[in-house]
């Protein structure tokens, strides 16, 4: 049985989404296919343009059939964190046999020596990455120069690791070679709009339909189903849910918290919780905060990931911890009646326990092995996520508390 894993946030699904997913199924002729999701906040440092739950049901239309949230935790990392969570999830199924990621250079060989180069930790890399450190370079930065330093010598075009899709599929690699996973990795050469081009195309970008759904404009390049959910969620107030609706609750945080107390918080060192005090205190909106917060090391992606760090409370420990022993269980979020099938053989074979009901999440932990501690720090930041999600919604009607009791697993 062949089994496709893929990594998706679908923020909305579009065109370019869908000629990633077909030409996974046409490189591997999967019997099924699994995506590890991000919830309701996504790597940008952002809320989704609508939940979890309508997003789900996109991905289902789209032909997979099994959706699994990547925990808050993850999602909401850098490219190492989220593709820590992201494999660690697929490999813990013990169904899925190959992952297929997008890429901009499409070669798999060179992403996977420049994976090696970060696992293995030479003493001649690690001496590079010290002293790009030691220059002020922030770690992204210093990481990649100290790769440039190795792969330059082996006579690879260093270009391979200055794009978005190419970063994450060396992470994505990097995991996969660090627990020694069964799954078989390829990549799809990423076509359309680049990653941050917000003009709308035939193939554009997330980022573009997003902004043409923030000015009202006309969306363009997304799939009907998509159109139609859309409308749906944003008639019924459900969304559009956009980082500008962050501000005001991300304000009162931080003026509460406060530099000492956003010290204590993941990510807030090399002083940017003086620099986001600062800011905060004098922004009217999110823009005006962003850009005043920003410098040549604090980029707004890295700046948004911060604030939603001090909005949910996430400490250090925890982040350290998740990376290390990785999700603690399988979230399930919708299933095709095909998908069934796989989801019966799941539930037996997994690594973690699989969850489809978040009420019976105890006794589902009492089947595996699990550190039960760090599954339930987990699952409470997720639901506390839904739940300020739900807060951010249009419709006070729908702003409500508790969505993931509530809502019921999306099956096509």
């Amino acid at each position: 049985m062949k089994v496709l894993g893929v990594v998706v946030e679908y923020n909305p699904l579009h065109r370019g989404h869908m000629y990633h997913l077909d030409s996974s199924i046409k490189l591997i002729v999967p019997d099924f296919i699994v995506a590890v999701m991000s919830g309701n906040f996504v790597q940008r440092g952002e809320p989704a343009i609508v939940d979890k739950f309508a997003r789900t049901e996109m991905a289902l239309k789209a032909g997979i059939d099994v959706v699994i949230e990547l925990p808050t935790v993850y999602a909401i990392q850098d490219a190492s964190g989220f593709a820590t969570g992201s494999i660690k999830i697929l490999d813990a199924t013990n169904v899925v046999t190959d992952v297929v990621f997008g890429s901009e250079s499409n070669d798999i060989k060179t992403l996977e020596r420049v994976a090696s180069i970060i696992v293995e930790e030479s003493e001649e890399y690690r001496s590079s990455l010290k002293r790009y450190l030691k220059n002020g370079l922030s770690f992204p930065n210093a990481r990649r120069y100290a790769i440039f330093d190795q792969i330059s010598k082996e006579g690879i075009d260093i270009e391979q690791i200055k794009y978005p899709n190419n970063i994450l599929g060396v992470e994505y690699l990097a995991v996969l070679q660090r627990i020694k996973s069964q799954m078989r990795a390829h990549t799809i050469k990423r076509i359309g709009s680049s990653y941050n081009d917000e003009r709308i195309s035939e193939i554009p970008s997330a980022t573009a339909v997003r902004k043409s759904i923030r000015f009202g404009e006309k969306i363009l390049g997304i799939p009907r189903f998509t159109h139609h959910i859309l409308e749906r969620e944003f008639s019924a107030g459900r969304g559009p849910v956009f980082v500008e609706d962050l501000f005001e609750f991300m304000r009162l945080k931080m003026v509460i918290l406060g530099r000492e107390g956003l010290e204590k918080l993941y990510g807030f060192n090399e002083g940017i919780a003086k620099r986001m005090i600062k800011a905060v205190e004098n922004s009217h909106n999110m823009r005006n905060f962003l850009t005043k917060t920003k410098t040549k090391r604090f980029t707004f992606t890295r700046i948004k990931r911060r604030a939603l760090y001090a909005v949910l409370d996430i400490n250090r420990e925890f982040v350290k911890e998740s990376n290390e022993f990785g999700p603690q269980y399988l979230r399930i979020l919708g299933f095709t009646r095909r998908g069934r099938k796989l989801l019966r053989i799941m539930s037996t074979h997994a690594s973690k326990p699989v969850i489809t009901n978040v009420s019976k999440f105890n006794k589902a932990l009492e089947k595996r092995s699990v550190n039960v501690s760090l599954a339930h720090q987990q699952l409470t930041l997720d639901l506390k996520s839904t739940d300020f999600y739900s807060l951010l919604f249009k419709n006070e009607i729908e702003r409500k508390v508790h969505r993931d009791f509530c809502k019921p697993l999306e099956i096509q």
